[in-house]
């Protein structure tokens, strides 16, 4: 394993490339959401701060272990950890909410508590995008990576989409196109 490789349990910031590499903005979490089983509201910074920092978790407990390599197509969960979060690993986790069809804007994003509602997917496909010749699927620090939700027979890209609201340069939604516009689901991971 690589000293680069990011691992179940790190903890890392996720920068969208809209407009080019590492110009989209950090991800992070904002005030209260009015979505239906959201915590907070999820949009892309300008700059990182203590709200733009994820850990990084197995989606399904049991599965791959804390400290082992993360893979692309593993399906993963993120949770946001503001200054020193102790709370349990299913708490402030980034979740597409499908309980209305999509908007042209797509479905909405936020996190969330709830881990046991079909129309809330708290897990992610994490697809990297980055070339990488040697095939090797572990996720390296600086990877451009793809976030996908599933849920139903349907699923979302996490995108930055439109100007932001509540201090966020941008909004975050769960697109129904892959970059949809000039790198908005395309996002880099750099680890913390």
């Amino acid at each position: 394993m690589a000293d680069s490789n990011l691992s179940y349990g790190d903890t890392l910031r996720i920068v969208n490339s809209y407009g080019g590499t590492l110009k989209g903005g950090y991800l992070g979490t904002g005030g209260p959401s009015t979505v239906p089983g959201a915590v907070s509201t999820v949009g892309a910074y300008t700059d990182h701060n203590k709200s733009t920092q994820w850990r990084i978790w197995p989606a399904k407990r049991g599965g791959q272990s804390f400290g082992g390599v993360v893979n692309s197509g593993d399906r993963i969960k993120l949770k946001n950890i503001i200054d020193k979060d102790t709370s349990d690993e299913d708490s402030n986790l980034l979740a597409l909410f499908s309980s209305k069809r999509a908007t042209s804007s797509g479905y909405p994003v936020g996190t969330t508590n709830i881990i046991d509602d079909e129309t809330i997917t708290p897990a992610w496909y994490i697809l990297v995008s980055t070339p990488n010749k040697a095939n090797d699927p572990g996720l390296v620090n600086g990877n451009d990576i793809y976030l996908v939700a599933s849920f139903d027979q349907l699923a979302g890209v996490l995108d930055t989409n439109g100007v932001g609201s509540g201090g966020f340069r941008y909004d975050v939604t769960g697109a129904r196109l892959v970059n949809r516009d000039g790198g908005s689901g395309s996002w880099q991971v750099v680890k913390s």
